[in-house]
């Protein structure tokens, strides 16, 4: 396995782990982001409380 397939792996197992803790709600959703095609990795909170919108990126990697 080459570094580059060995870090997308990491990067995915790390967030997976990390946002399973952190499950969606009725108001807000966890969404884990992975293109693999651009090496793009990215895990959001989407959604509302009460009145206020929720869009918070947690974490966001980019494998150079």
């Amino acid at each position: 396995m080459d570094k580059v397939a060995q870090y997308r792996e990491y990067v995915q197992t790390l967030l997976n782990q990390y946002a399973k803790d952190h499950t969606s709600d009725d108001e807000v959703e966890v969404q884990l982001i992975f293109d693999t095609e651009r090496d793009h990795y990215q895990w959001m909170n989407v959604g509302w409380q009460q009145f206020d919108r929720i869009y918070h990126c947690i974490i966001h990697f980019d494998i150079k």
